[in-house]
């Protein structure tokens, strides 16, 4: 299993080394779209079912293969923070698309009640949905990684028109992780390790206790992206964050204001 797991963050790797660099019809950074394009394609769906058995690697592994990845060195001389952090808090992107418009066909703003967690249990998930935000750093033509996200799957109805883009500042103070690499991730989710039926997660409430927010930069997502890794308490789910991203568990901004809307009738 470790040697099929080396082989394939291996051949992700040379992907994203070897292949063609895309041809971009729309303002973007054409590294972070090949880097989008060839981990969707390199990320077996079926690892998400959680009947099969995902690769297993060793955090010292998967991080010596990603170092060596060109791609991603190009992408650090110009973007360090986006590759390796830290993360840039003066300024974030958090995009809101259409099903997030209200009855009204009005984008909801932004507030401190969205960072309240429910009550009840917080599903086990390698990235949580439904508590906090993403945001994503911007990139050399002003649109991050979630941004060039959306217009690969334009026309998708899980983000259907018009988009929002607001821009987000977050305090200095505020105290974001950075998981930079494999054994970043390792030891955040031992250090807050939540276990079901033998698999271990993150336990975001606990975390959120502590942090404003998770950052997980290019890098880290490139080691990661679909594999378990051995703890002490068992075998990581795989996780699969697919871009640079934060995720905010805490109100700590202190400018929201809105960038753009885009496809608005």
């Amino acid at each position: 299993m470790g040697n099929e797991a080396i082989g394939l963050l291996r051949q992700r790797v040379d992907n994203l080394d070897q292949g063609q660099m895309p041809v971009v019809s729309f303002e973007a950074d054409p590294r972070l779209l090949h880097f989008i394009v060839v981990i969707g394609a390199q990320t077996n769906t079926m690892m998400t079912d959680e009947r099969v058995q995902p690769p297993i690697l060793t955090a010292d592994d998967a991080d010596a293969i990603a170092a060596n990845c060109r791609l991603l060195d190009s992408i650090g001389r110009d973007q360090p923070g986006v590759v390796l952090g830290p993360l840039n808090r003066r300024r974030q992107h958090w995009i809101s698309t259409g099903r997030h418009l209200t009855s009204s066909n009005q984008f909801p703003s932004l507030a401190r009640s969205r960072f309240q967690l429910a009550d009840n249990d917080i599903v086990p998930s390698t990235k949580p949905f439904g508590l906090g935000l993403y945001t994503s750093t911007p990139g050399l033509h002003g649109r991050g990684m979630w941004r060039t996200y959306l217009d690969v799957a334009r026309g998708s109805s899980l983000h259907p028109l018009p988009w929002a883009t607001w821009e987000l500042q977050a305090g200095e103070d505020a105290s974001v992780v950075e998981i930079t690499s494999a054994r970043d991730w390792v030891d955040f989710v031992t250090a807050y390790a939540r276990a079901r039926a033998g698999t271990v997660y993150p336990d975001w409430r606990a975390v959120a206790s502590e942090f404003d927010g998770v950052h997980v930069t290019m890098r880290a997502v490139l080691a990661i992206q679909g594999f378990s890794f051995t703890t002490a308490g068992g075998l990581t789910a795989p996780a699969y964050w697919d871009v640079e991203s934060t995720l905010w568990l805490r109100w700590c901004f202190v400018s929201v204001n809105l960038k753009e809307v885009t496809g608005e009738g």
